[in-house]
């Protein structure tokens, strides 16, 4: 289907608006009801019910009931009025997205007052109408927490990690909606979260039980709703934040003298020599890089044919200083600037109150070390329009234009599936320094070192938005949203490097290297390899990428109260994708590696639904069906599994093979699919305080784009990679959860909820290999399942003049796997071994394992007018202190003697748990009536050291001496020293390492001096001195013990601690 027609649906859709709804709609309003009665407990018939903030209202039927669909969510005064009573005015009347608020009043006879009577509502303690597990987080609590951002503040509901990992599906899976509209890139289907604080007027998020009316998701929904602007005053919001440049690690820099990749080279007992002449001791030389010495080296210089680079000794020495000059102090201090202003445009009262906010937020983070850039930087402007153009007609139009840009983490041009390939957290980088990373151990000089191992990345995301909602009367309205999402990536090297002499040493001329990029071989020492064997050119910054992909959505949905028990909600949504790719990995040196992926494909997703929400004295049943269409759109190839085109075919002119399949493989359109998904959700009162809920659904997502048109071949000889199959079934979530919630004191709220998620056809790789090993290439298939099962608990004080605070507890166990074999071979003997082999399906499902985690939030506060005050500002009043602490179970780990388990043996090994605390100090004022709040967040504020596991290993080996270092308990899987070790456990910077090691006899082992043995055949500590086995010294066997002076700490040891304390000062400004 071509880009053009693919439009042409829309058309009939548009007849339809008035019918349907959004499968993908996330709600920004809620309904108001209640009923009417006088003192007598008769109904008021025609009582009239008026939202003053709005110009919507109701009136009361013959039995006193009302109901007002379609009311944004927020805070409102609500006046109720009849003729013959005295006025009501309730305010504080609280309505969240999705939500019914329940507002009942009983009137007084004016012949008992005549003032109008006013109320404040508050909040119920249990929302009875709710059948799911679902929080809603207003602006105001989210000003009390030491977060700064929508996903920080996710991040701490119950089910909820670091990354929108929710109930243990990644970011991908959930839908991220601000004012109903999603924002998400469907390229990697990661949700794009910058969104400005003072924009926000509520944040609602969902975990589980979602109604039919969302589609495109299996996980989680985040439904944002931002202020809209005030029709009569203006207001603005002025947030900053600021953290004095501070190290992202614990201990030294990289560039230390004692530092991992230095010592070898600059240490007088060993440079000249070589780090093997018996200066260090055996224990010593482990913990860094072998090194035959300078004298070594400027010998062989001044042997070879080159006259130019005959350098003494110590001229080579300062030349390798230079090329490892880069500055690893933290120069550049974290900021965040958030602001919002809105109000009513002059002039535009004619035209439906015309009213506007506007916002922008600016996030720059300095990173770990210096990359290409010292930084991450993240900015977003919006702008919202909203005019009530008639009498119950709404019309919103907004704009967002966001830019995320740092170093790019991807060494290919892809991009990860839920999150952008830009580094920036001190983790993320760390992980790709480290010698277990995913991109091996080779190199990790060159890239703590040089400047353009990676290059500079950009994305750019702009929306254009538009709502437009019409209240037919109280009870039935019909909203029509249509949307654009586009984001464009920028990944390219930078700069080539100026090769200009910038310094001579020794008499010869060094250019700016290891800085600038260098694509070629070129001789020298300051040529593609430096001093030291560093490579400083050649294989770095490998990333291209310039694709595009642009998302038009458009959406309506048709609410109808029909009586006072049902209401039916019903709908559609038409949702295209231009999916414009190209990346690349390009090596100007080494060619053989290059691979370029491009296409230019339209896949189209539809979906209708319908949803009941039925309220009978009090119980809750919302029961819906959706019907999802989803086509991957154009054609795609018919290939034999082991097709002889597969071996190797003709690139074309954009670097990719599709030109040659085109012609040498048939096509057929696309498969298209059509799902029928049912939900179920069930909420019943068990008393006036407490609630048991139930809920049940299928969902599906489409998976990213690479999982669907990728065809990738070795740049040279053109054999097939890499093949992807759009025609496979969309990804499966069938969900159920059972939850229970009860408030104690009018002040607590408790609820605890089981769920349980089956998922099912995710996408993998299967690797195909011919017989005669010309074809071998990866091909996406349906075949990887997971369980995810578990129970939340939260116990929430959402009330108190002084004190407020919430605990929450998940115990989340996840076990996951694949049918069939990750291989495939065409020679049937070797196929069947693979079939016969027990390791082989061993490997096909993990064990599962718990990994509970826990937050608690103390928030300790003293009134605005508490206390005595001085010229009209209270002393003691406006005070806070926010605690926020969170735990994690560190989880098992696998380990056997060399790194190598037995067969059988899985997860032997505990991980050691984490925690942290965070601290926030709140002073606020009013100045003029205006709202100013000074405060400090503390992260870490005990300066908590967490071992990051395994950053800091240079290598395999590296990893495997600290694991077999530590003292686990006693076990026959391995012959570690007994002991109450986990993984993570460590020796301190300030303690001496001690060599401890196990063996079975002493007439069985070769003894070192210096180290300490463990005899297991005496169960006793013994020390080979003087060529003989003694008793270790029992002091010294203590102390080493108790400092745990044994640990053999990973090498990089600025790398094994991250996120020290951090302290960032900051002010509020509220007009």
């Amino acid at each position: 289907m071509t880009f053009a027609t693919a439009f042409r649906i829309p058309l009939l859709l548009l007849l339809l608006v008035g019918l349907g709804a959004s499968v993908a709609t996330a709600q920004t309003a809620g309904k108001l009801s209640g009923r009417i009665v006088d003192e007598s407990g008769q109904a008021i018939i025609g009582a009239t019910v008026f939202i003053v903030e709005t110009s919507r209202g109701a009136t009361a039927d013959v039995d006193g009931y009302y109901t007002i669909l379609n009311v944004p969510a927020g805070t409102y005064s609500v006046r109720i009025s009849s003729i013959g009573y005295s006025t009501q005015l309730t305010e504080n009347v609280n309505v969240d997205i999705g939500q019914t608020t329940t507002l009942n009043a009983t009137l007084q006879p004016e012949t008992t007052t005549t003032e109008e009577v006013i109320v404040r509502a508050e909040r119920p303690p249990v929302e009875v109408d709710v059948s799911n597990s679902r929080t809603n987080v207003g602006s105001e609590e989210i000003a009390a927490l030491p977060v700064a951002s929508i996903e920080n503040v996710v991040a701490l509901q119950a089910g909820v990690q670091d990354g929108f990992v929710v109930r243990g599906s990644g970011a991908d899976e959930i839908a991220f909606q601000v004012n109903g509209l999603t924002l998400r890139d469907e390229r990697n289907n990661a949700p794009f979260t910058n969104i400005s604080l003072a924009s926000v007027e509520e944040v609602q998020v969902q975990t589980g039980g979602f109604n039919a009316e969302y589609g495109n998701v299996r996980s989680g929904v985040v439904n944002v709703v931002t202020k809209e602007g005030d029709r009569d005053r203006y207001e603005a919001d002025i947030r900053t934040r600021y953290s004095p440049p501070t190290q992202k690690n614990f201990g030294g820099l990289a560039s230390d003298l004692d530092a991992y990749w230095i010592r070898p080279f600059t240490d007088p007992e060993v440079a000249f020599t070589g780090t093997d002449n018996g200066a260090w001791d055996q224990a010593t030389q482990d913990q860094y890089p072998s090194f035959e010495g300078w004298n070594s080296v400027s010998a062989g210089l001044l042997s070879d044919a080159d006259p130019t680079n005959d350098l003494t000794p110590q001229a080579l020495m300062d030349a390798f200083m230079f090329q490892r000059r880069k500055d690893f102090e933290v120069t550049t201090p974290d900021y965040e600037i958030d602001l919002g202003i809105g109000g009513p445009i002059p002039g535009a009262q004619r035209l439906g109150n015309l009213r506007f906010f506007g916002s922008f937020r600016r996030e720059e983070n300095a990173y770990l070390i210096p990359l290409h850039t010292r930084t991450y930087a993240e900015q977003t402007g919006h702008i919202k329009l909203t005019s009530d153009v008639a009498q119950g007609m709404k019309l919103s139009v907004e704009g967002r234009l966001g830019i995320q840009e740092g170093t790019g983490s991807s060494r290919s041009g892809a991009v990860s599936t839920g999150y952008n390939s830009i580094f920036r957290s001190p983790e993320g980088i760390a992980n790709f320094l480290s010698g277990v990373s995913p991109i091996g151990s080779s190199f990790i000089d060159s890239r703590t070192f040089s400047g353009d191992y990676w290059g500079p990345s950009q994305t750019t995301y702009d929306q254009v938005g538009a709502q437009f909602s019409h209240s037919l009367s109280p009870t039935s309205y019909y909203e029509i949203r249509a949307n654009r999402f586009q984001s464009r990536y920028d990944t390219n090297p930078g700069p080539r490097r100026d090769t200009t002499t910038v310094v001579t040493i020794g008499g010869y001329g060094f250019n700016e290297a290891p800085f600038g990029w260098q694509p070629f071989n070129v001789a020298g020492l300051d040529g593609s390899t430096g001093l030291g064997d560093i490579r400083i050119g050649v294989g770095m910054s490998n990333a291209r990428d310039s694709s595009r992909v642009t998302v038009y959505n458009l959406q309506g949905d048709y609410t109808n109260q029909l009586t006072r028990f049902a209401e039916i909600k019903t709908g559609f949504e038409y949702n295209l994708t231009r999916s414009q790719i190209n990346y690349a990995r390009i090596d100007s040196a080494f060619t053989s590696t290059n691979a370029r992926t491009v296409w230019d494909e339209t896949p189209i997703r539809a979906a209708a639904y319908g949803q009941t929400k039925l309220e009978l004295d009090g119980m809750i049943a919302n029961l819906g069906l959706r019907l999802d269409y989803f086509t991957a759109g154009g054609n795609w190839y018919d290939y034999n599994l082991f097709d002889p085109v597969l071996a190797g075919v003709q690139l074309g002119p954009d670097g990719t093979p599709r030109a040659a399949l085109d012609t040498l493989l048939t096509t057929s359109p696309s498969r298209q699919i059509v799902t029928l998904s049912p939900r179920l959700g069930v909420s019943f009162p068990v008393s006036q305080a407490s609630k048991l809920y139930f809920n049940y659904g299928h969902f599906r997502s489409v998976p990213d784009s690479d999982q669907l048109y990728v065809v990738r071949a070795f740049s040279v000889g053109g054999q097939i990679t890499q093949i992807a199959d759009p025609n496979n079934p969309l990804p499966r979530t069938i969900a159920y959860e059972l939850g229970y919630e009860q408030s104690f004191f009018d002040q607590f709220t408790a609820r605890i909820a089981g769920y349980y998620k089956d998922i099912s056809l995710e996408p993998r790789l299967v690797t195909y290999l011919s017989r005669d090993g010309t074809i071998d290439y990866d091909r996406t298939e349906p075949n990887s399942y997971a369980d995810i099962r578990g129970f939340e608990f939260t116990l929430q004080k959402s009330r108190g003049e002084f004190f407020r605070g919430f605990f929450n507890y998940t115990y989340d166990v996840r076990q996951s796997g694949y049918f069939g074999f990750r291989d495939v071979f065409q020679n049937s003997t070797t196929q069947r071994e693979q079939e016969e082999s027990d390791a082989l399906r061993r490997l096909a499902s993990s064990r599962p394992v718990p990994r509970p985690f826990a937050r608690l939030n103390l928030d300790f506060f003293t009134p605005d007018d508490f206390g005595p005050s001085v010229a009209g500002v209270s002393l003691l009043g406006g005070w806070r202190t926010s605690f926020l602490g969170q735990w994690r179970d560190g989880g098992l780990y696998t380990w056997g003697d060399n790194g190598v388990a037995e067969p059988g043996v899985s997860r032997n090994v505990e991980i050691r748990d984490r925690w942290a605390l965070d601290l926030r100090f709140q002073r606020q004022f009013s100045v003029a009536g205006r709202e100013v709040s000074f405060y400090a967040d503390v992260l870490n504020a005990l300066n908590r050291r967490e071992m990051a596991l395994f950053y800091g290993v240079d290598d395999g080996q590296d990893q495997i001496e600290y694991l077999s270092s530590l003292h686990f308990p006693a076990s026959d899987d391995y012959s570690n020293i007994p002991g109450d070790d986990v993984v993570g456990a460590y020796r301190s910077e300030d303690v001496p390492y001690q060599p401890m090691e196990a063996i079975q006899s002493r007439a069985e082992a070769d003894g070192v001096a210096g180290t300490i043995y463990y005899e297991r055949a005496s169960e006793s500590y013994i020390v080979f001195e003087n060529g003989a086995w003694t008793p270790a010294d029992a002091g010294r066997v203590s102390d080493v013990l108790e400092t745990k002076a044994y640990i053999d700490m990973p090498n990089q040891g600025y790398l094994n601690f991250l996120n020290p304390r951090n302290v960032f000062f900051g002010v509020r400004i509220s007009l």
